[in-house]
């Protein structure tokens, strides 16, 4: 794909040749850890060693290359060499110069190597924290500001787009590009003619929890608590108003029918469409995080504490004040505290927003229940009409002949006392 030639001078000096292969092997990720040949190393042409990790970090084993040095000394052990600071200076300025390598790539082969090797940069944020920032920037991630599909924008890219008054890069997490385009937490963004970051990648999203910011500007995933969209007075004081209206059924929803199930319920400032959303904390499990971590092939089956601590932790309701079911609720629980269409509806309202949010049911059965009594009566079925049950028709041919004969049996019974009465009648 690429390749780059040079001698480096200075405290160190050494050849070096690299280049970044056109397709990456079948089992990169699954020998990730493992020590591979990729680049081999040269003290004044004697080979020393093969394996990368000597001179590249792990997020780079896909460069092949060689490096030829005559500074290093020759007669002692390859651990030794290791402990060389001589050698960490070395490594420092070939992992500068594979980034420098990949910046320059544009176009069809820039698009080609971020299919091929993306992943392993957004590893290196991850493991190095010397090289985040040269790696940021080689970041690439589909957006809300491109329609196609396979068009990816940069974080520079961003940047240079957001807003005057913008102070957050918005992002979201999940499986496919579509779905997140349609989530109920990116509705306000979008509408409002914000930019936001589609994270389609299961690395994605733990990539940027490594990224605390980028050229001044923090991350925000919008599908956590703390999102403020709108600071202007007027929107201020008409969320106060929303709140003091809603104060009965946020007050209801908490002490009833969610009580103990949620951390706390609010009035959103972030949906359009959606009636209610399940909304993290920020130190909590996203959807998307939750789906993932569950998802791991080698965790214990019971879990361990801090995957427990965090699957555990109360979500935060939002509900939009502007829906016409969160209006019908309003009215309901105003009119009677203890109306049942109104408990029902809300549980049904939790269910549908705890699938919407990328989170999974507690009660699947429940909710299926549910879905069922509103389809009976919306087709105007009564919930006692019973289901037809079906002859079972699969019975044994000695089975079924026998229950015939017993019931021969019980009719001659039947019919003999009554032939005894009508013949003494008759004497």
């Amino acid at each position: 794909m690429d390749s780059t030639h040079f001698v480096a001078e200075g405290e160190v000096t050494f050849k070096s040749i690299l280049f970044i292969p056109k397709s990456a092997p079948n089992d990169l990720y699954q020998n990730y850890n493992k020590k591979q040949e990729t680049v081999k190393m040269y003290v004044r042409r004697v080979f020393i060693s093969d394996t990368y990790d000597d001179i590249l970090p792990k997020f780079l084993n896909f460069i092949r290359g060689i490096v030829d040095s005559d500074d290093l000394p020759l007669n002692v052990s390859r651990e030794t060499l290791q402990q060389n600071k001589l050698l960490k200076v070395i490594k420092k300025k070939l992992v500068r110069k594979v980034l420098d390598m990949i910046k320059k790539l544009d176009g069809e082969d820039g698009d080609a190597f971020w299919k091929e090797f993306g992943t392993n940069l957004k590893l290196g944020v991850i493991e190095d924290t010397t090289n985040r920032v040269r790696l940021a920037k080689l970041l690439r991630f589909s957006s809300s500001a491109n329609n196609e599909k396979d068009k990816l924008t940069t974080l520079e890219k961003y940047v240079e787009r957001m807003k005057e008054s913008q102070d957050f890069i918005y992002y979201i997490a999940g499986t496919n590009r579509d779905e997140l385009a349609k989530s109920p937490f990116v509705e306000r963004l979008l509408k409002k003619g914000y930019e936001v970051l589609y994270l389609v990648d299961p690395i994605d999203e733990y990539c940027m929890q490594s990224l605390p910011e980028f050229e001044g500007k923090r991350f925000q995933n919008v599908a956590k608590d703390g999102l403020n969209i709108d600071k202007t007075k007027g929107a201020e004081e008409r969320l106060k108003e929303l709140q003091k209206t809603y104060e009965p059924l946020v007050n209801w929803m908490k002490d009833g029918p969610l009580k103990d199930r949620v951390e706390s319920i609010k009035v959103s400032t972030r949906l359009v469409k959606t009636p209610m959303a399940l909304v993290a904390n920020q130190y909590g499990y996203s959807g998307n995080m939750e789906r993932i971590t569950r998802a791991q092939a080698y965790q214990k089956s019971g879990g361990d504490s801090a995957q427990n601590y965090y699957f555990g932790q109360k979500k935060i309701v939002e509900i939009n004040p502007g829906h016409p079911l969160v209006k019908e609720m309003l009215r309901l629980v105003e009119a009677d505290s203890n109306n049942k269409k109104a408990k029902d509806l809300v549980e049904l309202m939790f269910e549908a927003a705890t699938l919407r949010s990328g989170y999974e049911l507690q009660n699947m059965a429940g909710f299926a229940d549910r879905i069922e009594t509103m389809m009976r009566s919306a087709m105007n079925i009564s919930p006692d009409e019973k289901v037809d049950e079906e002859p079972d028709l699969d019975e044994p041919e000695e089975k079924a002949s026998k229950a015939s004969d017993d019931e021969n049996d019980e009719v001659k019974a039947e019919e003999e006392p009554k032939h005894g009465k009508h013949d003494e009648g008759e004497l």
